[in-house]
């Protein structure tokens, strides 16, 4: 690899040159969110005196295993991911892959990926999100980054303290899309021409900011892959606030979470979690929440979006009968997700029926009735239905699955011993083929969405 340098309006960057994508890694675009700032909304960073060596990632945000990222991984096997050293609470960087191209001075398409995890788990730098062989396949620039989790990132801190705040996990990525918006074009990026792409709780996340007034200037489409949002109310995240401040004082003995070093925020957020109950990462206890004050009360009717999720979500979470929820329990969660569950349909008593049920009710259903109610006629729904029934770990296309496919992440199949037949490289080529459409000219090659019958269907 050998070193590019950038000048900037931030300052200078230096970078690596690999293959044929520049890439600058653990880029600061906000202040550390540590000390005074601590519980509070992001700050924009926009300038830096000294150049910036920027070829390795930075810390991520502190966060419980994740036993998720080590199976989408070219490493199966391990078993800490992502390390308890490489966490911090100063973690807001973002990383960019720009792709080298034969027109220097041509502006490429930008895509800004969110990455899922439940609110409690994720990062800009897991292997599953290297994104290069997207960028470099579509000419388009890349950008992940880090946004802060869990309590620390969707906890009321307001309902604790007046002087701090609430979604500040939603603060970070907006703050990203300004640090976006003001400095990709020296990154030759075409500041008119963002996507914003994520999955699960990363579409989730969009969606916010989809509403979110300061966020909605900022970006032209959407892609939102297996995920739907449900706010928190204002109310319900005060109770949650509250939850969480006697968890800390059982354990602590203080009310003032200022004194709390991150080891002792994490394992209290392990505590209030569990009083809460099993619940397979289905119950969001932290999520964003609906301000009035920052939001508007519906989406605008604006931007291109394609919509999408996998045939059968519902068995990352339901991987076997050995890993159901007690029927009541799953009952239970549901209902505290404003679900109801017919159970003459669906056979809850059984890991295959639990698992049904939440592809129905968690995704597909929620993903047509986002669609129904968005009135933009530019808007596409696909279903991503690839499996191989006889493989160990890949024998129908539940959630996540399809992300491999979106970055064209041949190697963490072969990590997991798959032979890569035509028929799935061909699949690879397609669905970036159509991420690049998207993303490059904000449409796709198949009729619009009107119903649940305009489906494509990658398979």
């Amino acid at each position: 690899m050998t070193s590019i340098t950038r000048h900037t309006k931030a300052g200078t960057i230096i970078g690596q040159l690999e293959q044929h994508c520049e890439t600058y890694f653990g880029i600061p675009y906000a202040y550390p969110p540590i000390h005074d700032r601590r519980f509070k909304h992001a700050e924009l960073l926009t300038n830096w005196p000294e150049p910036l060596h920027a070829d390795q990632f930075k810390a991520v945000p502190p966060q419980p295993f994740n036993k998720l990222e080590a199976f989408f991984s070219t490493k199966p096997e391990d078993t800490q991911v992502p390390k308890i050293e490489n966490q911090s609470e100063d973690c807001l960087y973002l990383n960019i892959w720009k792709p080298v191209t034969n027109s220097p001075k041509k502006k490429l398409p930008v895509m800004i990926w969110f990455y899922g995890g439940g609110y409690l788990n994720g990062h800009g730098s897991a292997e599953l999100y290297n994104p290069q062989t997207f960028a470099e396949h579509a000419q388009v620039i890349v950008i992940t980054s880090n946004y802060r989790l869990g309590a620390l990132g969707y906890l009321n801190f307001k309902a604790i303290n007046e002087t701090y705040d609430m979604n500040c996990g939603l603060s970070d990525q907006v703050t990203v899309l300004l640090w976006v918006k003001q400095f990709i074009e020296d990154f030759d990026g075409d500041s008119n021409n963002i996507t914003l792409c994520g999955q699960s709780a990363g579409a989730m996340s969009i969606q916010a900011l989809m509403l979110l007034k300061a966020a909605q200037p900022l970006f032209h489409k959407a892609v939102l892959m297996s995920g739907t949002l449900r706010f928190d109310e204002i109310e319900h995240s005060q109770s949650t606030a509250q939850h969480f401040l006697n968890t800390v004082t059982k354990l602590y003995n203080t009310t003032d979470l200022a004194t709390l070093s991150t080891h002792q925020m994490m394992h209290a957020m392990e505590e209030d979690l569990i009083q809460y109950g099993p619940s397979k990462g289905l119950e969001l206890i932290y999520s964003p929440v609906f301000d009035e004050t920052t939001m508007v009360d519906s989406i605008p009717d604006k931007w291109p979006v394609l919509v999408g999720f996998t045939e059968q979500e519902g068995d990352c979470y339901i991987r076997n009968e050995s890993r159901k929820l007690a029927p009541e329990r799953f009952l239970e969660v549901m209902n505290h997700n404003d679900i109801t569950v017919d159970t003459a349909a669906f056979d809850i008593t059984t890991g295959k029926g639990q698992s049904e049920a939440i592809t129905y009710y968690e995704f597909k259903q929620p993903a047509l009735r986002w669609l129904d109610h968005y009135q933009y006629t530019q808007k596409w729904l696909y279903c991503f239905n690839w499996s191989l029934p006889a493989s160990q770990n890949f024998k129908t296309p539940y959630h996540i699955l399809d992300v491999i496919f979106w970055f064209g992440h041949t190697n963490i199949l072969q990590a997991h011993h798959l032979p890569l037949e035509h028929h799935t490289q061909a699949l690879m080529n397609q669905m970036m083929n159509t991420l690049e459409k998207f993303v490059t000219e904000g449409y796709v090659d198949w009729p619009i969405y009107t119903t649940s019958e305009d489906s494509y269907i990658f398979e």
